[in-house]
């Protein structure tokens, strides 16, 4: 990293420049437990399985991910377009070893109240409905929550994930920038930029 501007190393490892200015918004995603996972809260919630329509199921998260609410809302959560997926389109040789399972979608809102084990997650589904579903942790379910960070906080070695424009000269001007521990000196997930340098 030098002044406002850092090099990280992609997926495909080619190079890449982000660079960030004092209005850039910098997160950090940081271990958390359970007591971080307060009312008002916004909550994505990784299921141990798929969630079935109608939410009458019992939900069992498998990890749980806590951010602070912008002014007093939670973000909507992303459309998952079907076949977006990498090679999802293409069709596997016969032959060839079965795909792994699509991971469960996600279930994102806010926090509607936590009683012992169970977090109540309020939310609207497609047809702008409000909805409530209720979601078990055990002591298996992983935490992690993100906040506030600055430059200082981009260190090498991490993994980094920006968002912004790309300029004439192909450097990424972030608007924000997300961080995170590597995981044995890898970024989790494909299409997650890259470790800083």
């Amino acid at each position: 990293m030098a002044g406002n501007s850092l090099q990280v190393t992609k997926d495909d490892n080619s190079n890449a420049t982000v660079n960030f200015t004092s209005t850039t918004k910098i997160t950090e995603v940081a271990p958390a437990t359970l007591s971080d996972v307060t009312s008002g809260s916004c909550v994505t919630v990784r299921p141990t399985q798929e969630i079935q329509p109608g939410g009458q199921q019992p939900v069992t998260a498998a990890s749980v991910r806590v951010s602070p609410s912008v002014n007093g809302t939670c973000p909507k959560p992303k459309d998952n377009k079907p076949g977006s997926a990498p090679g999802a389109t293409t069709p596997a040789p016969s032959g060839s070893p079965s795909p792994a399972p699509a991971k469960p979608k996600p279930l994102q809102g806010s926090v509607a109240s936590v009683t012992g084990g169970t977090i109540t997650v309020a939310g609207t589904d497609a047809s702008g409905n409000t909805t409530q579903t209720s979601v078990t942790v055990d002591d298996k379910t992983k935490y992690t929550k993100l906040v506030s960070s600055t430059p200082e906080a981009i260190t090498q070695g991490k993994c980094v994930s920006a968002r912004g424009t790309t300029d004439n000269g192909g450097a990424l001007q972030a608007t924000s920038i997300r961080l995170r521990a590597a995981v044995d000196g890898k970024c989790p997930g494909p299409g997650q930029p890259p470790r800083g340098h």
